[in-house]
């Protein structure tokens, strides 16, 4: 007689589970309101508790037979039947401030293959959570790249009192970690400090500094979009959207989520346009430039700029994105060559001018704007002397 997987529901970092009958089951999901500034709506996470949150997870898994993870494991070469698995533990990480991601194991006698499941809880978390599944399904299908995480399935949980929740199940990134600028007590300077939960946080040099900025220009830069100007956006360091991992000597990015994949224009423009596809890709590489250096220091506290080794590694990352376009024959070989002339011809007041107005263009209560606003005559400059090297 078959027996179904064993559920087991935990807090991070913790080997108990944690059962109906325990204190937090009742208990309220903390949430953080402080990074987004929205006011939250009458489904807030403040009504959602800790049993309401692991009985949709559960719910979630088990829906059709465990057809989603079956799915997922089918989609990673896995062939396990369902019978192999004999528990599936659901790890509760973090709390974010429209997610409360889980770390889903199916464990079988010989391992225990991980899984994202990211969790909404409010309303606009719920909005986010469906365009982000969709647009991550688009960009999987659409790009060949390993640097976002596959999907797998995604639905919506009704609980007590017509709670509405919603999950996708996504791929793990194993051994990544998030990182954000922090003082480093040993000189008092702000340097990227990994969060190694497994073997402790760590700084890292300058130079891997730079190679973190190029990478995460360089996935940006090859999911824009040349004909639509459609590319990932919004984004955010503080949000730990990109994760790192250390493999011997170097380092490995992923981005892990994509809220929104939309255009800067309305209309789609043919290769022969090369003004205006010009004029697209510069304002990309502004945007991102300016948005490479935001952060939180440690995370959770005051925006901070990053210093210019940003900016090398920007337009590094930035090139390296558009020659992944040329290899993949979306753009021309000659692209970079033609866009090196339109560069050249604009001038550094010409310049801090755009970046000027990109910055008014943006959420004005924001508040990365007035760090932005204190930095732009010095970020334009070093930003106009750097594509030069382009």
């Amino acid at each position: 007689m078959h027996v179904n997987p064993q559920l087991r529901f935990f807090l991070s970092g913790q080997t108990k589970p944690l059962e109906p009958d325990s204190k937090r089951w009742n208990l309220p999901l903390p949430v953080k309101r402080e990074i987004t500034g929205i006011k939250e709506d009458q489904n807030s996470s403040l009504s959602v508790t800790y049993g309401d949150y692991f009985e949709a997870t559960g719910a979630f898994i088990k829906k059709n037979n465990y057809e989603v993870m079956l799915t997922a494991l089918s989609c990673i070469n896995e062939d396990i039947r369902l019978e192999q698995i004999n528990k599936i533990n659901i790890y509760l990480e973090k709390h974010g401030p429209f997610y409360h991601p889980s770390k889903i194991e199916a464990v079988t006698e010989n391992s225990a293959i991980p899984f994202v499941l990211n969790v909404a809880v409010s309303k606009i978390g719920i909005e986010c959570i469906h365009k982000e599944y969709f647009t991550l399904k688009k960009l999987g299908s659409e790009f060949s790249s390993s640097f976002i995480p596959a999907v797998y399935g995604q639905d919506d949980f009704i609980g007590r009192d017509n709670l509405q929740i919603g999950l996708f199940l996504g791929e793990w990134f194993e051994g990544y970690s998030e990182f954000h600028i922090s003082k480093d007590p040993s000189d008092g300077k702000e340097k990227i400090l990994v969060w190694d939960n497994l073997n402790g946080n760590f700084f890292i040099s300058a130079d891997k500094g730079t190679e973190i900025y190029r990478q995460a220009s360089m996935i940006m830069t090859s999911f824009y979009n040349v004909h639509s100007f459609e590319q990932i956006f919004p984004w955010h360091h503080a949000s730990g959207d990109f994760v790192v991992k250390q493999i011997g000597d170097s380092l490995d990015l992923k981005l892990i989520t994509a809220r929104q994949y939309s255009s800067l224009f309305q209309t789609k423009v043919q290769i022969k346009d090369q003004g205006l596809i010009f004029e697209g890709l510069f304002m990309f590489l502004v945007v991102l430039s300016i948005r490479m250096r935001l952060d939180r220091i440690d995370g959770t506290g005051d925006i901070v700029w990053a210093d210019n080794l940003s900016i090398e590694g920007t337009i590094k990352g930035f090139r390296e994105g558009i020659k992944i376009k040329t290899k993949a024959r979306v753009i021309p070989y000659n692209f970079i060559d033609k866009f090196k002339i339109y560069l050249h011809s604009i001038s550094e007041n010409e310049l801090f001018e755009l970046s000027k107005a990109i910055v008014n263009s943006f959420n004005q209560s924001a508040p990365d704007i007035p760090v932005i606003c204190r930095n732009l005559v010095k970020h334009s400059s070093e930003l106009f002397h750097a594509v030069k090297n382009l």
